[in-house]
C-alpha cells in the first residue's frame, strides 16, 4: 500500500511537470557543489554516530566508535530500502544490545536518540519561522506543525523532568498490572534516570543533533545551488525540517511522493517552478539513497566474517 501511494503521487507529479525542464536542470547541475553535498552527508553520518555513542556511554557502557559507525551505515541502508523508517533502528537495537545486555535498554537509547533528532529539527524550523519574517511564515501548515510539536515536546519535557509522572500514568492505565509491561517499563525508567543523572551527556547529544540537522539543511541548500535554484537559506531552514517531519507519517514508502508533493507546494508558495521542486527533491533524496549503499557493503562484509 505504501509503495502504491508513492507511485501514484510520483506519477501524478511527473505527469503534471515539464519533464524536459526537469531533466535539463539536473543535467546542468554543478558537480563541485554535489561533491560538497556528499561531504556534508559524511559529516552527518559522523555526528549521528558520535551522538549515539554519547547516549550509550551515558548509560555506563563503553562503545567502540568504529563498530557503531559500521552499524549506523547498515541501519541507514535498511532505512532507505525497507518500507519503514524504523527498519534501521531495529538493526541498531540488535547491535547495541550486545553491549547493554538488554534490547529494552537499547530501544530506550535509540528512542532518545530519535527524539533529540526531531527536537533539533523542530528548534531549527521554529527559529527560521520566527526570524524569517513574512517571506516564510505563509508556508502551508507551518503554524499547525510547529504548534503541534511545541505541545508534544512540552509533554515529553514534563515527563522527563517531573520524576514519577510516567509511573503514575502507567499505574492509572492499568498496564502496571501486566508483568511483561511492568518489567520493561522499569528497564526504561532506569535508562531515563541515568539520563537525568548524566544531563550533560543529553545536552551534548542535543548539541550534536543541532549540528547534524544544520548540516542536513546545508546539504539540501548545496543541492539547490548545484541545480541553480534561487532558494533562500532562510526558506531552506524552514522547508527542509517541515518536509522531513511531514514525511515521517507512515503512509508512503520512506516518504517518496509525500516529500516531493510538499516541496512542490512550498516552492510554488515562494515563486519557484514545479520542475525546480521535483529536481531538488529527487536529486537530494536520490543521492542519499545512493550513498546509503555503502551500508550494504558493510552488511555483506559483516555477514562473511560471521559465516
Amino acid at each position: 500500500m505504501k509503495i502504491g501511494v508513492s507511485l501514484l503521487l510520483l506519477g501524478y507529479l511527473l505527469r503534471t511537470t515539464d519533464l524536459q525542464a526537469l531533466i535539463d536542470r539536473i543535467r546542468q547541475g554543478d558537480l563541485l557543489l554535489l561533491v560538497l553535498a556528499v561531504v556534508l552527508y559524511g559529516g552527518m553520518i559522523m555526528l549521528s554516530t558520535w551522538r549515539w555513542r554519547t547516549l550509550i556511554s551515558a548509560q555506563g557502557y563503553d562503545a567502540s566508535l568504529r563498530e557503531l559507525s559500521a552499524s549506523y551505515l547498515v541501519a541507514t541502508f535498511f532505512n532507505n530500502f525497507l518500507p519503514s523508517n524504523i527498519g534501521g533502528d531495529l538493526i541498531r537495537v540488535r547491535d547495541s544490545s550486545r553491549l547493554t545486555g538488554s534490547k529494552t535498554t537499547s530501544l530506550a537509547i535509540i528512542a532518545v536518540d530519535r527524539i533529540l533528532g526531531f527536537a533539533a529539527l523542530y528548534a531549527l524550523a521554529a527559529g527560521a519561522f520566527l526570524l524569517g519574517g513574512s517571506a516564510v511564515r505563509h508556508l502551508a501548515g507551518a503554524r499547525v506543525v510547529l504548534l503541534g510539536l511545541s505541545l508534544l515536546f512540552a509533554t515529553l519535557a514534563f515527563l522527563y523532568f517531573r520524576e514519577g509522572t510516567a509511573r503514575a500514568v502507567m499505574a492509572g492505565s492499568g498496564l502496571a498490572r501486566i508483568r511483561w509491561a511492568r518489567e520493561r517499563f522499569e528497564v526504561v525508567q532506569e535508562a531515563v534516570h541515568e539520563y537525568r543523572r548524566n544531563f550533560r551527556a543529553v545536552l551534548a547529544a542535543f548539541g550534536a543533533s543541532l549540528m547534524l540537522q544544520t548540516l542536513f539543511i546545508y546539504y539540501y541548500f548545496a543541492i539547490a545551488r548545484s541545480l541553480r535554484i534561487p532558494l533562500s537559506l532562510t526558506a531552506c531552514f524552514l522547508m527542509v525540517p517541515l518536509c522531513t517531519l511531514v514525511q515521517t507519517i507512515p503512509i508512503s514508502f520512506n516518504g517518496w511522493g509525500i516529500r516531493e508533493s510538499v516541496f512542490v507546494l512550498y516552492f510554488s508558495q515562494v515563486g519557484l517552478a514545479r520542475d525546480s521542486a521535483l529536481a531538488f527533491s529527487l536529486l537530494g533524496a536520490g543521492l542519499v539513497v545512493l550513498l546509503s549503499l555503502s551500508g550494504a557493503v558493510v552488511w555483506t562484509s559483516r555477514a562473511r566474517v560471521t559465516a
